[in-house]
């Protein structure tokens, strides 16, 4: 399956799974020219360039090479046609490399070191007990790094990739096989050191508030039918109709209204979809109705009265009289369409805006006086 436009253009995602690799396809380049400026400014690698097996997933906390405080972000979102890496957090770093309105660092996959956590160390001078920090990362944004006890991963490995049928997705497991800084106890014996996927966070339920409705106040029942007659012959009372109500607004005496009467209320119009299939239907058996009931006014208008023509001659006219009816309909709706959407006020406004600027270029040009300078002639 092959990539869209859409799916080109909108790449950057906070799924760490990694569900297929049409990322690394190649696609036509005009994909990435940007229909409005609300849309984002897509630069794609190379498909050789791309990175098929993604170890730095949303969830993970990196380091940016070349930061100097060296601060633990958290990854918010990937890109995988784009190789960039959208990471969280505030300080001068963020808001000097991230563009104006931003609220991620944008940085590219390789620019990113994998914190693995916090081990332990040999103790410092005039202590016996080791260094050691737990693996528990903080909830904030932002980490210190000050102290050698943090490790970041250098160098990433990874196992033989699996397909998992649950899932439905691609899955491997990463190892560090280079770290900084180098762990003590690291030598090429050594097994290499895991790192865990991120798991996902699941939302809290927020606790409930003053603006929160009780659940007494949403089952109470507010509304309250009429009651019909006990007796059949007894004649059912007429419920007050719309239009009663809206002319008793423009003349409250000639058409008292009375408020206080019981009202059904009817909402199977407003609850009904005006998209529905069947409504499409019943909308497009009514124009061609209306395009065989106009086509038979036109021939029994022309057979009424042929003047010298034939009776296939004067159904080719009324024929054609008909197409040009229903092509002015369409003309004309097209135009109501135009105007409604406001089209016809904004091409007023244009025309105005332009008179009143050839009007002010006007003005300057008679009002313009040159200062005096050389080489300048009076004409006569």
């Amino acid at each position: 399956m092959s990539l869209s436009p859409n799916q080109v253009r909108l790449a950057a995602t906070n799924i760490p799974w990694t569900k297929d690799f049409r990322h690394m396809k190649p696609f036509p380049r005009f994909w990435l020219k940007r229909m409005s400026f609300l849309e984002p400014n897509v630069k794609a690698a190379r498909p050789k360039d791309r990175i098929k097996y993604w170890n730095i997933v949303p969830g993970d906390r990196v380091r940016v090479i070349g930061d100097e405080e060296g601060r633990i972000l958290e990854v918010s979102s990937i890109n995988r046609i784009t190789n960039r890496v959208y990471l969280k957090g505030t300080g001068e770093i963020v808001r000097a490399c991230r563009p104006k309105g931003a609220g991620t660092l944008n940085v590219h996959y390789s620019k990113c070191q994998l914190f693995i956590g916090n081990h332990e160390f040999p103790p410092k001078a005039n202590t016996s007990e080791p260094r050691v920090v737990p693996y528990v990362i903080p909830s904030y944004l932002s980490y210190d790094v000050s102290s050698p006890l943090s490790v970041f991963a250098t160098r990433l490995g990874t196992s033989s990739p699996h397909w998992l049928p649950i899932g439905h997705r691609y899955e491997w497991d990463r190892f560090a096989a280079a770290t900084t800084p180098r762990l003590p106890n690291y030598s090429k014996d050594t097994p290499k050191v895991r790192i865990p996927w991120p798991k996902p966070t699941k939302p809290t339920p927020k606790d409930v508030s003053l603006y929160a409705t009780t659940e007494e106040a949403v089952t109470v029942i507010t509304y309250k039918p009429f009651s019909l007659p006990a007796s059949i012959n007894e004649p059912i009372p007429e419920l007050p109709a719309e239009n009663t109500y809206i002319q008793s607004l423009f003349n409250p005496k000639a058409r008292p209204y009375d408020a206080a009467a019981p009202v059904e209320v009817y909402l199977q119009k407003e609850l009904s979809n005006p998209h529905g299939r069947a409504k499409k239907q019943a909308r497009w058996q009514a124009a061609q109705a209306h395009k065989r009931e106009l086509l038979d006014m036109y021939v029994r208008k022309e057979l009424g009265d042929l003047k010298g023509r034939t009776r296939r001659e004067a159904r080719a006219e009324a024929v054609w009289k008909w197409q040009k009816r229903l092509a002015d309909d369409l003309h004309a709706e097209k135009k109501q369409r135009w105007i409604n959407r406001g089209q016809e006020a904004k091409m007023e406004r244009k025309k105005v805006r332009r008179a009143r600027k050839v009007r002010k270029q006007t003005e300057r040009l008679e009002k313009l006086v040159l200062e005096e300078a050389r080489n300048q002639v009076i004409p006569p």
